[in-house]
Formats: structure tokens, sequence, C-alpha cells
């Protein structure tokens, strides 16, 4: 992998560091509830992500409008400190949305909190300026709590395992308000760097088993899959819409696989 120049990595950082410009160009898991925008009907306290923005690629070819290349992000190698980077993706609030916004004052009528719930070993999500850092199971911080929504991340990866190893790391997100009426927990959603992880493994861990199955019967004849929730995890592995028998195949061909 070709290591980045000096300007480069100073912008990833400055972009880390810096407010963020109303045209962001990088990418944020956007928060909301109501997924389906319809109110009165079963999802309404429900909290979920929405992955419109979630692995977007430049691609020269079509002058640089965000295309879906692969199912994971590159990293980037930091010279000065010898390891693999990249600043994205983020967290932000959905807020041009009002039937699938959130309600209420935050941290006082929901407090949203974003839970590390499995990581590769090494591997870190960090924001040094807020003093964020996620690099193992049980990790977590209040999204809330921050004095802006638009949040920034930078993925941190040691040399050499940055450089072609599968890293992952799995948030889960939900509302810490316990007075009855707080929101339910969005479904996890796992954010994939450096190689794309093997069709099938779902519950990503770089080994296509039980967890796995378990999860695509989760979403078993789900139709509605697309780039806003990734195609539910990739278990709608042919990218069809459709959670079916087609995508239990593609799982089955790689039973028991391993990544490494």
């Amino acid at each position: 992998m070709k290591s980045l120049n000096v300007m480069p990595t100073l912008a990833t950082a400055l972009l880390i560091l810096l407010p963020a410009p109303a045209d962001c160009p990088l990418d944020h898991l956007l928060i909301g509830c109501n997924q389906d925008g319809i109110v009165g009907t079963e999802d309404d306290k429900k909290l979920f992500v929405d992955c419109a923005q979630k692995y977007r690629h430049s691609d020269p070819e079509h002058s640089g409008d965000p295309t879906w290349l692969n199912w994971y992000y590159p990293l980037y190698y930091n010279e000065r400190y010898d390891r693999y980077q990249i600043g994205e993706p983020g967290f932000d609030i959905i807020t041009e949305d009002r039937d699938r916004s959130l309600a209420g004052v935050p941290d006082v009528d929901y407090r949203i909190m974003i839970e590390c719930v499995s990581i590769t070993p090494g591997f870190a999500a960090k924001n040094t300026t807020l003093d964020i850092t996620l690099d193992e199971a049980g990790d977590s911080f209040n999204h809330n709590a921050l004095s802006d929504s638009h949040l920034h991340l930078q993925y941190r990866a040691p040399n050499p395992a940055g450089a072609t190893e599968l890293h992952w790391i799995t948030y889960q997100l939900y509302d810490a308000i316990a007075d009855g009426n707080q929101y339910e927990s969005a479904e996890p959603i796992t954010v994939v760097f450096v190689t794309e992880p093997l069709s099938g493994d779902l519950v990503v861990d770089g080994v296509v088993d039980m967890f796995d199955l378990t999860a695509i019967a989760h979403y078993w004849r789900a139709n509605s899959g697309a780039n806003s929730n990734d195609y539910y995890e990739r278990a709608d592995a042919d990218r069809n819409g459709l959670v079916d028998f087609t995508d239990l195949a593609i799982l089955a061909s790689n039973w028991l696989c391993s990544a490494e």
C-alpha cells in the first residue's frame, strides 16, 4: 500500500480537529429514529443509523461523485507515527427530516450512547481533541454530551497490521435515559477497514459461522436493502434489495472459512 505524502496526512488531521463545514467531505453515520419515516408505526421509538454515507469512494471516472465500490475503508500510512489510519466515518444526527429526527432535549429527554461491542485487537477509534478512545469492547461515550453533534473519528491500526489485515469495529447505539419512555436500541453496525470481509461474515470477526447464520435469519426476507441500511449489514450480499436464498447460498459457500 502506498504511503501518503505529508500534505494529505496534515489535511486529514485538520479535518478531525476543526469544526465541520456544512459540506464536510468525510463520511458520517447519521443517528435518527422512526426509520420508515411514518409516524404511528412500531419503529417510532427505535433508534437507527442511516448508512447512506458509509463506504463512499471517490471515483475519478464519475467526476468524483461518491460511489460504493467496496465494503471497507482503506487505511493510509502515516510515516510520522508509523501507523495506518483514516479519518472517517464519524457520527452525526439527522436534522433535516423531522419525522426521523430525535424529539426532546438532548441529554435530558434522551442520552445517545455509542458503545464499541467488538473490535480488532490493536485497532482503535479516537478523537484526541475530545478525549474519546474506543479500543476494546465496552468502551463508550455520550454523543449528546458533545458541543457539536458532528463528530469526527480517526481509526488507527499499527504497522504492519494495518497494511493488509482485516480490521473492524462494531457499534451499538442506545438511549441511557431510563424513564420508561426512552428510545429502543439501534441494530448493531459494523465498519470494516483494509480489506473486504468474507461474503457471509455478517457478524464480522474473520470467520463465517453460526453467528452469521443467526444474523441472516434476523434479516430473512427483508426487502428494502439499500445503501441507507448497508444492505442489512451485508446480509443482502448480492445487493438486490432482498435477503433470500441467493444470499444464504453465498454465506454457505464460505461456511467455516476464515479470512486468515
